[in-house]
């Protein structure tokens, strides 16, 4: 009997990630192996209830009425054509369950913290875990939301391939100030990652607001460890608590 594939590779199969004769390999497989065809259909029913409850449209605009809140401010776009940041009309201020995800989102250790990013737009729209490598399709955006828990600022900040550090969210060269509670929320702006190669983001919630500065050097001197290399850069170290994301730019 052959091996079971695992989610991982069911997943990237459904975004369409493998080629012809990969895909029709594992389809192959599936016809035969009753767990990876149910874990299959249980990814195709999580997406469906997914979409049914976080249309793309209110995903890419967030326009459920809410008032845009202008101390928050999101992500410059690259000149050098790395990073878009992709206008929205409002912010999206909800609390929404990721269906993709295990009960409670991405937790963090700090008392009901956590950290999400969603994909939309060239694929289906998917929640991404962290520790992963997630491919990205051709003109697909991403969102940052977060429950901010106990703590009460959060900052958002992303390296390329290139040790290139963007700040995606801060307020003033500071942290953005939260309310503190288990109401999850979701950033102005969605981002769209340009270029190729691949991305690490990283969500910082604290007590404390972090200087941007401090923030950008810690990633800048954690990919010089990790040798140039997004895929193995380590924690940043900073006080509060941290969530990261690995993409793949197409």
């Amino acid at each position: 009997m052959s091996a079971h594939q695992t989610e991982w590779t069911l997943r990237r199969l459904r975004a369409g990630e493998f080629s012809g004769t990969e895909a029709r390999q594992i389809q192959a497989h599936l016809t035969t192996c009753s767990p990876c065809a149910q874990v299959l259909q249980r990814l195709e029913e999580e997406q469906t209830r997914f979409e049914a409850q976080v249309p793309f449209e209110r995903f890419e605009a967030g326009v459920l009425g809410a008032q845009r809140d202008p101390r928050h401010t999101p992500a410059q776009p690259r000149v050098n054509g790395f990073l878009v940041a992709v206008a929205a009309t409002v912010l999206l201020a909800v609390v929404v369950r990721p269906l993709l995800e295990p009960e409670g989102g991405n937790r963090l250790k700090g008392g009901g913290a956590s950290a999400d990013l969603r994909i939309g737009g060239g694929g289906p729209q998917r929640s991404v875990p962290p520790g992963e490598l997630e491919p990205l399709l051709p003109g697909e955006r991403a969102r940052l939301g977060y429950v901010a828990g106990p703590h009460q600022y959060v900052l958002a900040v992303s390296v390329d391939d290139t040790g290139e550090v963007s700040t995606l969210y801060a307020e003033e060269e500071r942290s953005l100030p939260v309310k503190p509670g288990t109401e999850r929320h979701w950033l102005p702006e969605s981002l769209e990652f340009t270029g190729k190669g691949q991305e690490r983001v990283m969500v910082l919630l604290s007590d404390r607001p972090l200087r941007v500065e401090a923030v950008r050097e810690a990633a800048r001197t954690a990919w010089e460890r990790a040798g140039g290399k997004v895929s193995d850069m380590t924690p940043l170290g900073l006080e509060g608590e941290e969530i990261h994301w690995l993409l793949r730019k197409p």
